[in-house]
């Protein structure tokens, strides 16, 4: 279409000018504008009309090439949009898929739920390598002799390949990723994580200067940082990590304050850059330290644990990323940190986030106290019931409506091998589809308002909730529940709430979703309900912000980033001593 708006009016334009002795340069720039309006508009209304026509076609069982975004300077596509304001141009996109291309590659971006089922269930698209190029080659600084092997492979993260793979064994650097999180955050290691994490964060908490008096305090996000966050990273690195390097979590923070600087040259931003330089450094360091200490008799009964590498992930990490080609302590490093900044990232703020609205709310802190002292006891001495804290109903529907609200992340597919068929649209090989987490959170038409009392845009800690006996209940608008069949039935078997999410599949989708999703969404959920219960069962806190402000920079990462400061005040609970 471009090409021949090009042929009958541009060229043709420009040839009567030459021949009519008027070339001038501002007759040409007018052409040229003109041209491009005209473009513009044509391309308008072709991606409209495919947009129109495919439903049509789509009940033929043909799924159609997604149409292109209009932009006005082809070359440069919506990147002037996106550097101006990365979510608008999001949520300007709703839930039309486009694809959009850009300086240096192609994107499909996919929104509506159905599509995003579709994908979710793409083994062909189970793979989270397009992610880890983006990171390893950006923001960890990663050389290229060691991006290689991310780059090349292509053999997918299952235990067999994919059969028109040709990557090595031992180069299969997404299936050794990929089994290692499985392993260490999902499956045997989970349980011996969140134990380490629980016993640290009781620990912090005790050792708090802290009385039964106020005291004043900066910022609730910064009290966050420093408990739960050292905690997480405690829970995964252990111990040793720590001690050899004090302020290493200070610095980690520092990294993801920076994190969004690293589009931008190095020489650019020498600070931010020597700050991941001095981490990268910290965690050689530590890794020369740990060869020289550690024995296998140091891992704890759990089988999991040890003092100087802390968990079998990073035992895991430390024995088959370094058989990759190219890789070596520096490169390792790198991708730990990756890791290290993934495990706090975004949960720490996202639980900061469930703190102030858990003691925003007297009522809804009566009821997170009483379900904390029911599996733990009102001490703070007492050791938590960590799988009835996980599973608390209220508690998953706190975590669940946190992330809702407050995640704002981009997931990235892709297929290296073939065309993947998504119903409606088609991708084609080596296309990158992108999907969008706050479009999804913020559909009105899907999630429940309760007609309107609590709008999408709100906190409603009950909203993951489903009352048996009130169809009205749960997550999901009750006329979307009887168009698919997810009518709430009173039931014998079920009289209490329960927390739900299904039918959410394409609409919630705070750690992606399919193979790929987050593979630390376990443990997340784990130190959000657990950090919640221990700290109201434990303290009186007063947050004097009525609101959560953000920062709009890293659109796209996760939470985003607190814009100012958070102050409150903090005492512990006194706590009834029995009589003996």
């Amino acid at each position: 279409m471009t090409y021949f708006a090009i042929r009958a009016f541009f060229l043709p334009a420009l040839f009567c000018l030459w021949v009519q002795g008027e070339f001038t340069i501002s007759n040409a720039g007018a052409i040229v504008v003109l041209q491009l309006f005209i473009n513009y508009a044509l391309r308008w209304c072709h991606y409209s009309w495919t947009h129109e026509a495919h439903e049509e076609q789509h009940r033929l069982d043909m799924p159609q090439a997604v149409p292109d975004y209009p932009t006005f300077f082809p070359i440069l596509g919506p990147l002037i949009s996106i550097l101006w304001d990365h979510g608008g141009f999001v949520r300007s996109l709703g839930m039309r898929p486009a694809r959009i291309p850009t300086i240096g590659m192609t994107i499909y971006h996919f929104q509506d739920p159905q599509t995003l089922k579709r994908i979710f269930k793409q083994s062909a698209l189970a793979s989270a390598m397009t992610a880890y190029k983006f990171s390893v080659k950006g923001a960890l600084g990663t050389s290229r002799k060691a991006y290689l092997p991310y780059l090349e492979d292509d053999s997918g993260p299952f235990l067999k390949p994919h059969p028109k793979s040709h990557v090595l064994p031992h180069n299969r650097i997404d299936h050794i990723t990929t089994s290692g999180f499985s392993r260490g955050l999902t499956g045997p290691g989970l349980l011996p994580t969140v134990t380490r994490f629980v016993t640290d964060f009781t620990s912090r908490l005790h050792r708090l200067p802290i009385s039964e008096d106020w005291t004043e305090m900066d910022d609730l996000a910064q009290f966050c940082r420093d408990v739960v966050g050292s905690s997480t990273i405690y829970s995964l690195l252990g111990p040793t990590m720590l001690r050899l390097n004090p302020s290493f979590v200070e610095d980690l923070w520092k990294f993801d304050s920076g994190l969004e600087s690293f589009k931008l040259p190095s020489f650019m931003i020498p600070a931010v850059r020597n700050n991941r330089e001095a981490l990268v450094g910290q965690f050689k360091n530590w890794y020369k330290y740990a060869r020289k200490h550690f024995i296998e008799s140091q891992i704890s009964e759990d089988g999991d644990g040890d003092p100087i590498w802390g968990s079998s992930l990073i035992r895991h990490r430390q024995k088959s990323l370094l058989q990759v080609d190219g890789q070596d302590d520096d490169s390792l490093a790198r991708v730990d940190l990756g890791l290290a900044w993934a495990s706090i990232g975004n949960v720490v703020p996202s639980a900061t986030c469930a703190a102030f609205h858990v003691f925003k709310d007297p009522e809804l802190l009566a009821r997170v106290r009483k379900v904390a002292e029911t599996h733990s006891g009102p001490s703070s001495v007492a050791q938590p019931n960590i799988s009835a804290l996980a599973a608390d109903p209220l508690l998953l529907s706190v975590y669940a409506e946190i992330l809702r609200l407050y995640v704002k992340v981009h997931a990235a597919f892709s297929s290296p091998h073939e065309d993947v068929d998504l119903g409606k649209w088609m991708l084609p090989k080596g296309g990158i589809a992108l999907i969008s987490s706050e479009p999804a959170h913020m559909n009105a038409t899907f999630w429940n308002t309760k007609d309107g009392k609590y709008p999408v845009h709100s906190f409603w800690a009950d909203r993951f909730l489903v009352d048996p006996s009130d169809p009205t209940s749960g997550p999901i608008l009750p006329e979307v529940r009887v168009k698919t069949s997810l009518q709430i039935k009173p039931t014998n078997l079920q009289r209490e709430p329960y927390y739900s999410t299904e039918g959410c599949e394409g609409s919630w989708v705070p750690y992606g979703g399919g193979h790929s999703m987050c593979p630390g969404r376990f443990f997340s959920k784990h130190v959000m309900t657990i950090m919640c219960a221990l700290l109201a069962r434990d303290f009186d806190i007063e947050v004097y912000s009525s609101s959560i402000k953000w920062s709009t920079r890293r659109y796209g990462i996760g939470v985003q980033l607190f814009k100012g400061k958070l102050p409150f005040r903090i005492r512990r609970r006194q706590v009834q001593k029995s009589s003996i």
